[in-house]
């Protein structure tokens, strides 16, 4: 771990850009849509705006058309514009599920 200027602790691990990423496609039950696969997950945990929104199109572009990217935020307002930059990304925006002091999101890439 290390410490970042204003004293927060930062997690470090695997990076796609700056941000932790789980790489190997893993099975999710989601609320709604039942047990979907996600092929990459952001960690988006202790970042403000725009960065989630950043590396969920960064991770957009690594998947193939139709494959899942799990967002991990504890964002509000990052949360809440992942909706609304799906559809001008040609994608859509599955579900976003509430969790223990975070949200995951789940998007589809293409339409």
């Amino acid at each position: 771990m290390f410490f970042s200027w204003f004293g927060k602790k930062r997690r470090t691990g695997k990076r796609i850009g700056m941000q932790t990423a789980i790489m190997e496609p893993h099975a999710v039950d989601v609320p709604g849509l039942g047990m979907v696969i996600v092929a990459r997950t952001v960690n988006c945990i202790g970042d403000g705006c725009p960065k989630p929104q950043l590396l969920t199109l960064k991770a957009l572009n690594l998947v193939d058309e139709g494959e899942i990217v799990e967002l991990i935020s504890d964002n509000p307002t990052a949360v809440e514009t992942i909706p609304a930059m799906m559809l001008a990304a040609y994608g859509s925006h599955l579900a976003t599920v509430r969790g223990d002091g975070c949200w995951k999101v789940y998007v589809r890439k293409g339409v």
